[in-house]
């Protein structure tokens, strides 16, 4: 039985290590992409560990480590999430101080961590923490902001004000270490009057909620494009799918449509007209969902493609 243990276990590392473009000798480390390639552009975002069990109904137990590791991407999106009420037992949320969740971190190229949260929830004692954080780690690029607008504007269109984004701009552009603000954006926003926000935005993430309407990526694209013409774009791909309102929760995303997003993706890297691609979620990849098992062996071909 030992010996049939151990030969799983190699198993697993040598197919684990095959998809990140590493030996088995070198799977404790994570090597680093190379510059110009498309794996040097992908993303992962990833919540708190089994965040996502309310809408799934599945335990997940991959930490984003862990799930960056296995699909093989060598950059991250941390987005805090704080469980509703009844979720308390599901998942705890990322607990302060948070510099011992970056120590696995560290062996990534990129990190940008959030200072507004899913569902836009922010704190102020989170965004000092956060933002302090980030000037002191190296591999730190930037801070990210999650559901950011608010579907339905009441006084605020946002989670922060226009002066608050200023501030935070003022503190992420230092004379020693200049740092990206990242923003999640859906489609179904573009017509809300947000263009002043936008215009503070250095990287803006493109999301397409529903499968549907993947069908209008590209008019998407283009409309983000003119409403804001000078923030950077990355492209957010899911490999999960919301279903409908019969029956909500989410579903594996069809393969054609993740061949689709994906490809379609990479074209507009290739071209510029985007900067990154970025695979949802960590909170999903170890649940047997055929999209994930996909997106990875499509990860493990393009990856070390030159742009």
């Amino acid at each position: 039985m030992p010996c049939r243990l151990n030969m799983r276990r190699r198993q697993f590392l040598q197919t684990a290590a095959a998809s990140c473009g590493l030996s088995l000798s070198a799977f404790g480390q994570v090597i680093p992409p190379k510059a110009g390639t498309v794996r040097d552009k992908l993303w992962l975002f990833s919540n708190p560990t089994n965040a996502d069990y309310g809408l799934l109904r599945k335990r997940s137990v991959m930490s984003p480590f862990e799930a960056a590791v296995y699909m093989g991407i060598p950059n991250i999106f941390m987005v805090q999430q704080y469980p509703g009420k009844g979720e308390e037992s599901w998942y705890k949320p990322w607990e302060p101080p948070f510099e011992p969740y970056t120590l696995p971190l560290s062996m990534l190229k990129r990190v940008a961590w959030s200072i507004v949260g899913a569902s836009g929830v922010t704190k102020d004692w989170e965004r000092k923490q956060v933002l302090s954080m980030a000037h002191r780690t190296p591999n730190f690029v930037g801070v990210y902001m999650d559901d950011f607008f608010h579907d339905k504007p009441g006084p605020e269109v946002a989670s922060l004000t226009l002066d608050q984004l200023r501030d935070i701009q003022r503190q992420i552009k230092g004379p020693d270490k200049k740092m990206d603000l990242y923003v999640t954006f859906y489609a179904h926003q573009l017509d809300l009057p947000i263009a002043e926000h936008l215009k503070l935005i250095d990287v803006i993430t493109l999301w397409i909620w529903k499968p549907e309407e993947l069908a209008d990526l590209d008019s998407h694209l283009a409309k983000l494009d003119k409403l804001a013409p000078h923030s950077r774009k990355m492209l957010g791909l899911y490999t999960v799918a919301l279903n409908d309102k019969k029956t909500p929760g989410w579903t594996g995303m069809p393969i054609p449509l993740m061949q689709k997003q994906c490809e379609q993706a990479l074209g507009w890297l290739r071209s510029g007209r985007i900067e990154g691609i970025i695979i949802y979620g960590g909170t999903t990849f170890d649940l047997g969902f055929e999209a994930v098992d996909w997106t990875r062996e499509w990860i493990r071909k393009v990856g070390q493609t030159k742009l």
